[in-house]
């Protein structure tokens, strides 16, 4: 009785796939950063690639995977030396992931890379056609969902951090943003606080994130706001709590990054 019980409310399982993608890329190549409120699976077929993932920069070979939690800016680099494949899956989940998966990167064995990249295929097949097979979906979710069970429960990712003086000027800057998230202050003002000029941070986000330091420092607080409407937050609330000059301003800062506004949002949710 009672492991029906456990059985019919699973602790973590996947209940949605979002996209999944194989891409090859040529050296140097550069994704536009991004965020988004679902978890993402990134896997290093062959080659190297620069991750950035809020403040911090990994590098990450070939059979090592990152896993990005939702509203969690990142994007990614291939390397400058050698073409690189990458796969990538995102997915909705339930329950709560495996502690040790939330963090940093993890060298998968040869076991597990056959394992991810078997589960790969068959989501990628599920794709193509379209979820026309019976259980097909079920049976990929189950699939990943032992994996990344399996990963978590092994250990502790790893961080290989990119430690250069400006990899840690950046992660020194974003971590100064995420602490003052509530404040409507300027770039300048945040430069000016870390005793650097606005030219030099502004340069900072084009070498890592993928995107300018304004609208970096825009979808931080937007995803902050998404956090809070998603725990029951009012949307005049959170422009209160925020320093939004008005719920009007915030409202349309909000659809101007996602697309809908906050009430919108919440009805979707």
């Amino acid at each position: 009785m009672i492991l029906n019980s456990i059985l019919a409310s699973p602790v973590f399982g996947i209940r949605q796939f979002h996209t999944v993608f194989r891409y090859q890329w040529d050296n140097g190549y550069s994704f536009i950063g991004e965020s988004h409120d679902f978890w993402e699976a990134v896997y290093v077929q062959s080659g190297e690639v620069q991750v950035v993932e809020g403040a911090n920069i990994y590098h990450l070979k070939q059979g090592e995977l990152i896993l990005h939690a939702p509203m969690e800016f990142h994007n990614i680099r291939s390397d400058e030396n050698a073409p690189t494949e990458v796969l990538i899956v995102s997915f909705a989940t339930e329950g709560e992931l495996p502690e040790g998966l939330t963090r940093g990167v993890f060298r998968l064995s040869e076991r597990e890379r056959s394992e991810f990249e078997d589960a790969f295929e068959r989501i990628y097949h599920l794709f193509e056609t379209n979820g026309e097979e019976r259980y097909a979906a079920t049976e990929c979710a189950a699939r990943l969902t032992a994996f990344l069970i399996g990963v978590g429960r092994g250990g502790e990712a790893e961080k290989p951090l990119v430690r250069s003086r400006s990899a840690q000027e950046y992660r020194r800057i974003v971590t100064a943003m995420t602490k003052r998230i509530y404040e409507n202050v300027g770039l300048e003002e945040i430069a000016a606080a870390e005793n650097i000029s606005v030219s030099y941070l502004k340069l900072l986000f084009k070498m890592y994130s993928g995107t300018s330091a304004k609208l970096y420092w825009s979808h931080l607080r937007c995803n902050e706001a998404v956090k809070l409407l998603q725990k029951g937050a009012s949307p005049t609330e959170i422009a209160d709590r925020m320093n939004f000059s008005s719920p009007n301003y915030f409202s349309t800062f909000f659809k101007r990054l996602t697309g809908v506004s906050p009430r919108e949002y919440t009805q979707n949710q």
